[in-house]
């Protein structure tokens, strides 16, 4: 058993140990928000909404037709966007804070590709259980929360 003494000399070694780990664990996180960063700004300059448009157009008869395929494009162009205008905060995956200039970036490829219009299109589609109306209207709300300032506490 130890004596009280030999606790207290070990005490500031324990609690320097705790703050190196804590030091440690703030430093990764950063680095993991950075990393998480530069993927969403290489998205983005690949034109990933713009391929994510191309994946759910049928309007002109071309591209997928398939109800799964445009519901997962349409979920996929929302979270995206969401998490540009709103960053990303989860325990599940890697954190990033908002990033406005790169959600006006890819509003603009958005409206390049026709994407407002694509979207639109699918907002009279039952197909896929509902879900493609459902998954059109978060990307229209995703789209023009871009628009709603950064500040405004009105829920999603």
């Amino acid at each position: 058993m130890q004596s009280c003494d030999q606790y207290a000399k070990r005490t500031p070694f324990i609690l320097r140990t705790q703050q190196l780990q804590d030091q440690h664990s703030f430093q990764l996180r950063d680095r993991q928000t950075d990393i998480q960063s530069q993927k969403q700004q290489q998205k983005v300059s690949i034109q990933y909404v713009g391929v994510l448009v191309i994946s759910i157009s049928t309007a002109s008869g071309s591209g997928e037709e398939e109800d799964y395929e445009i519901s997962i494009g349409l979920d996929r162009i929302s979270r995206f966007l969401r998490c540009l205008n709103k960053g990303r905060k989860s325990s599940w995956y890697p954190s990033f804070p908002p990033q406005p200039l790169l959600a006006q970036i890819s509003d603009e490829q958005l409206e390049e590709e026709g994407g407002n219009e694509e979207i639109e299109s699918q907002l009279i589609n039952k197909g896929f259980n509902g879900d493609i109306k459902t998954d059109a209207n978060r990307a229209k709300i995703a789209i023009l929360n871009y628009f709603i300032k950064q500040g405004n506490p009105r829920p999603d």
